[in-house]
């Protein structure tokens, strides 16, 4: 039977080959026809009335009559016919006059009555798809696929209905046996496996036979040997698991893409049609490869098929990999189609990608079970997951020094004891002076936590230690996101949990804090569950608070993290140091002291015990230079048993000053005694702070040998650029990365820097980032005191000679250009391109200068103007820029960076410079999201469908060699800056905060809603109300923000965290308006019913 079905498919393929030539020679023809009969249809800019409109369709109804046989007819009608049904949906035409009496839905027509040749058309240009296909397959999987097809609608029916009854055999096989199998990780119920091919099978034997003449993805798959699969005896687990998750995910796929192609065959044939019919092949393709390989082992003898599966393990695993890469690109290429077109024509292709984003999600749910096989959205990749590098404890390059000992007993002793006690307060707030040890202690109860690995129920569940100046350490974008991927490890099942929230919204940890805290932390430790042999309390060391950029995010973080406390099925506590500094008391003071417990470390701990700990310190220390020293004096002669004494006054009450006192005088150049005679002498210097008198040693010593005053000059000089730049950096870089940057030797930058180890941590290696033991010897050497003296730091003109370099390194040869990773493709996405190719192309001194040469024109105080270096990088490198920036996945920042620029601008008068930065805002907010994805299209996309006066697009923008048509686009940008999209109903109140810092938005879908005005990002979602919202006023502080319901609440909620302070009103109807007023110091809500 299947000889028989093969010999009249190869019969029909030829003849279908025949009709396709006849179409191929007859397109020459096309050109006779006038299009001026319809051109209306395609450049439809006011509404016209029926008789006009039916006027346009007359010549095209005529192609559609059953009087209509030419080749190049036909083709004629398919191009225009997808416009022709736009416009008559449009207009309200009744088109059952052009296909007999049925109402027929786009494209196709599947009742025999009335005139067919819509039907055709569309059968017609599905064996050019499935041509298209089977063109990507080898010689071998093509040959194998045709064997398999069928070309009849009975013959597809059947071997559907025989995998069918194969599958429900294999399911009752499984029920027997009772197969479970762990597959990566996860325990596969095989019985589900069978369920879910069952299902899949149910869908496609349900269409029905006329659908399946015409449907490309029932006309292409290989029923045949799909069905002769699942007749295959197997009797062993393993095999069982593999071939029915491979049928699985294959039929899954095969059913999305079922859904891509009717929506394609909606679609008006344009550039981005094509795009994304070509991404729709590629899939396709690869479904068809994965089922041929499978075949041909079928095809093997039966001794040789017991020994092998039709799958491995690796293959389904690759084969679910590539599904989902593909299926981006098919989601991406789908989400441009509109792009070209009408405003009402994007109106109704945008209904019809409502309605395929409906099913798509329905096939999802279908695919989703709870042991299911690799469910990708409860798998998380940790890589992908960002992170603050080197803030976590124990960090590569961090300093790992932890308390001595014998030092800090009791306070250890009563940290430890907070620790354990199961009912102790969830906070422990650990304050003192800069340099009196705070880090040291943070890194000792670290160490100790994760030591105990659950010993006594406790464990280090994270760890953030800030420091200013250090990039992502310095701010708190980066902080619950760190911790979440730090408590993934800890947490049994949370994994799952933020694997859901990112697949439910990717852009989760762009959010604001307070969204990020209660998606990522506080919701989903609600729901994990509690280990009965797990660690009780997982203690969470949060050092250095106050190095955290904005006082707003210090205060969010302390009152976010206080939520925590109420948490029943796991139990955080947390251990924050910091200085007592202003924005941290206020922060501690708005929260409940039944929360969090205090203490200030030089108030708590007595003098003489500080000055015991550091005697002790000191005479470790001392002991083990000593003993290094007297190994191979370097004059000669040994230091006595008793060097040096008592000194730890001179320390007192600072750990800091001690541990640089010791580094200083622990350096094999030097003899001991003359160090520490050098340490001294400062000591008694007038009035000069403590930490003065540490650190103007250690620079003094610098020149100490130096005669030459030309030498000395020379020393300075690179002092004051190479630590200048260590110490304002936005981030640290490497020894290898500065020189780089600054356009020096290694070997200079590395001679400059030996002496200095005392106050800078120096790795051995070229790669690792140098860094300052502590942020005093920062603050000492710009502060105003040492701006005289020759080792003195010039913030601002350290911060324009930073950007002179960043631009100079982005300028050279082989710096910015297009196509910095020679991706193969313009649309290929960013997820796709291996973070090791975007190092190896993009140094760290290259990514450094990307992402902060903006921030140093602002350090610097620098003002831009016409024809400076600034305006020339811009109008050579700006899309290169972007492109770099998104490779990094830095876009985001671009828009505050372009923000900044514009505020640099030297004149309020136009200026060649503002209109290109002005204009250049509008391309980034206009283009941000597939640039981010795909970082090519800026120079496609991006580029073709900007404004025709578009500044950017004049200067930078070239087209593309295989753009051939390039499409019509307004003349200038419209009035609209952004479109702020993530309500499901009616908007009825919009309220700026008073520094126009937030948007907040209020709906009928019951939520309030934050945006950033300058970025058009939604960075919250306020949820409580139980009815549609009318109204939204901020306080004029912008520290409340109130929203009045129809649910007869007025609810107050904190902007900075999104939680609801307060919940007003007992009215028996909702409010319409609502105004804050103020009285002195007072404030008060009114609302209007």
């Amino acid at each position: 039977m299947y000889k028989a079905s093969n010999e009249a498919g190869k019969e029909q393929n030829a003849k279908q080959k025949k009709y396709f030539e006849e179409h191929k020679a007859a397109t020459n023809r096309i050109l006779s026809f006038d299009p001026s009969d319809y051109s209306k249809i395609l450049n439809l800019k006011e509404p016209v009335s029926e008789t006009d409109a039916r006027k346009a369709f007359e010549p095209l109804s005529n192609l559609l009559s059953p009087e209509c046989n030419s080749g190049a007819q036909y083709q004629h009608a398919q191009e225009a016919h997808n416009n022709l049904w736009m416009a008559a949906r449009y207009y309200g035409i009744d088109m059952s006059e052009y296909y007999g009496d049925n109402e027929s839905p786009p494209l196709f027509c599947v009742n025999g009555g009335g005139s067919n040749k819509i039907r055709d058309l569309y059968t017609s240009s599905n064996p050019n798809l499935l041509r298209d296909v089977l063109k990507r397959l080898s010689p071998d999987d093509r040959a194998i696929i045709q064997d398999y097809m069928f070309h009849n609608a009975s013959d597809i029916d059947l071997a559907v209905e025989q995998a069918l009854a194969a599958a429900k055999e294999k399911q009752r096989y499984c029920i027997e046996k009772r197969w479970k199998f762990t597959f990566r990780g996860r325990l596969v119920d095989v019985k589900e496996e069978a369920d879910k091919v069952v299902g899949w099978l149910d869908r496609f034997k349900a269409v029905g036979d006329i659908v399946a003449n015409v449907d490309p993805m029932h006309a292409g798959l290989p029923w045949a040997g799909i069905r002769l699969l699942l007749e295959a005896a197997v009797s062993e687990a393993n095999q069982m698991t593999s071939l029915l998750v491979g049928c699985e995910i294959a039929l899954y796929t095969a059913n999305r893409l079922k859904a891509y192609i009717e929506f394609l065959h909606q679609l008006p044939t344009t550039l981005t049609r094509t795009n994304f019919q070509t991404a729709i092949i590629e899939l396709y393709a690869h479904i068809l490869g994965f089922l041929a390989r499978a075949i041909r082992i079928y095809q093997t003898s039966i001794s040789y098929r017991a020994l092998r599966a039709f799958w491995t393990r690796g293959d389904i695993v690759d084969f679910e990999k590539t599904c989902n890469e593909l299926g981006v690109r098919v989601e991406i290429e789908a989400s441009n189609c509109d792009r070209t077109l009408g405003a009402q024509d994007r109106e109704w292709i945008g209904k019809l990608n409502q309605d395929l984003q409906r099913v798509l999600e329905e096939l999802k749910q279908s695919h989703r079970l709870q042991e299911s096989l690799d469910r990708l959205e409860t798998k998380i990749d940790l890589d992908k997951l960002p992170y603050a590098k080197g803030a976590i404890y124990n960090s590569y390059g961090d300093n790992h020094i932890t308390c001595h000992p014998a030092t800090r007993v009791d306070l250890l002793h009563e940290i430890h004891d907070w620790a354990r006690d199961p009912h102790s307060k969830s906070i422990f707030w650990l304050s003192g002076w800069a340099g009196i040890g705070k880090s040291t202690i943070s890194r000792t109860v670290a160490e100790w936590s994760a030591g105990q690995g659950g010993l006594d129920g406790v464990d280090l569940g994270a760890s953030f230690f800030f420091k200013r100046g250090e990039g992502d350490r310095g701010s708190a974008s980066r902080f619950f996101s760190t911790i979440t991927r730090e408590l993934v490890l800890k947490i049994p099942g949370l994994d799952a949990l933020v694997a859901e929230v990112v697949t439910q919204d990717p852009f989760i940890f762009d959010r604001a804090l307070g969204e990020q805290f209660d998606k990522l932390i506080y919701q989903l430790l609600r729901q994990v569950k509690f280990v009965a042999n797990g660690p009780s309390t997982f203690i969470v060391v949060v050092d250095a608070l106050d190095e955290c950029e904005k006082e707003r995010d210090v205060k969010a973080i302390i009152d976010l993290w206080s939520r925590l406390a109420h948490l029943t099925t796991v139990r955080l506590k947390l251990l924050l140091t910091s200085r007592p500094e202003l924005p941290i008391q206020l922060g501690f003071k708005d929260i409940s002291t039944a929360v969090h417990q205090d203490m200030v470390l030089q108030d708590a701990v007595p003098h003489t015990t500080i000055q015991h700990d550091i005697l002790i310190f000191l005479e470790d220390t001392f002991e083990k230079i000593r003993n290094s020293y007297n190994l191979d004096p370097l004059s000669g002669t040994p230091l006595d048993r008793d060097w040096p004494g008592d000194k730890s006054d001179m320390a007192v009450p600072l750990f800091i000053v001690a541990a640089t006192v010791c580094r200083f005088v622990d350096d094999s150049n030097w003899d001991p005694r003359e160090r520490l005679e050098t340490i001294l002498q400062f000591s008694g210097i007038g009035k000069l702070e403590q930490i003065a008198q540490t650190y103007l040693p250690v620079l003094t010593q610098l020149s100490a040998r130096l005669n030459n005053s030309h030498s000395k000059d020379r020393l300075y000089q690179e002092f004051r650029m190479i630590v200048g730049s260590i110490v304002l950096l936005a981030e640290p870089l490497s020894i290898q990365s500065l020189a780089v940057l600054l356009n020096l030797s290694s070997d200079t930058i590395a001679l400059r820097l030996r002496p200095l180890h005392s106050v800078l941590r120096i790795p051995t290696d070229s790669d690792t980032p140098v860094r300052t033991l502590h942020l005093s010897f920062s603050e000492f050497l710009l502060s105003d005191q040492l701006q005289l003296e020759p080792f003195g730091v010039n913030g601002q003109a350290t911060h324009r000679m930073l950007l002179s370099k960043c631009l100079q390194l982005l300028s050279r040869p082989g710096g910015l250009q297009e196509n910095l990773c020679k991706l193969e493709y313009p649309g290929k996405p960013r997820r796709e391109i291996n973070q090791t190719t975007i190092n190896n192309r993009l140094s760290s001194a290259f990514q450094y200068a990307c992402r902060y040469w903006v921030q140093h024109i602002k350090h610097g105080k620098v003002e831009i103007h016409d024809q400076d270096d600034v305006h020339m990088f811009l109008q050579e490198h700006f899309l290169h820029w972007l492109e770099a920036m998104s490779l990094m996945n830095r876009l985001a920042e671009v828009i505050e960076q372009i923000r900044i620029l514009r505020s640099l601008v030297s004149s309020d008068n136009p200026s060649d410079l503002s209109d290109f930065i002005q204009d250049a805002q509008r391309i980034v907010l206009a283009n941000r999201h597939f640039v981010d994805l795909a970082p090519l299209q800026i120079y496609s996309s991006a580029m073709i469908f900007a404004p025709q006066t578009s500044v950017v697009k004049k200067v930078c923008g070239q087209v593309p060699p295989w753009i051939r048509r390039y499409p019509i686009t307004p003349p200038m940008w419209s009035l609209e800056l952004q479109k702020l999209e993530g309500h499901t109903s009616w908007v009825n109140a919009v309220a700026f905060s008073q520094d126009g810092s937030l948007l907040a938005s209020a709906s009928d879908d019951w939520t309030v809603r934050l945006w950033n005005p300058a970025t058009g990002q939604e960075i919250q979602k306020l949820e409580g109300h139980t009815r549609s919202v009318n109204a939204v006023a901020f306080s004029q502080d912008g520290s409340l923000l109130a929203s009045a319901s129809d649910d007869r609440t007025v609810r107050l909620w904190n902007p900075a965290t999104g939680q609801e302070i307060q919940k007003l009103g007992n009215k028996a109807t909702g409010f319409d308006k609502m105004i804050i007023t103020y009285f002195g110091s007072h404030r008060s809500i009114g609302t209007v019913v």
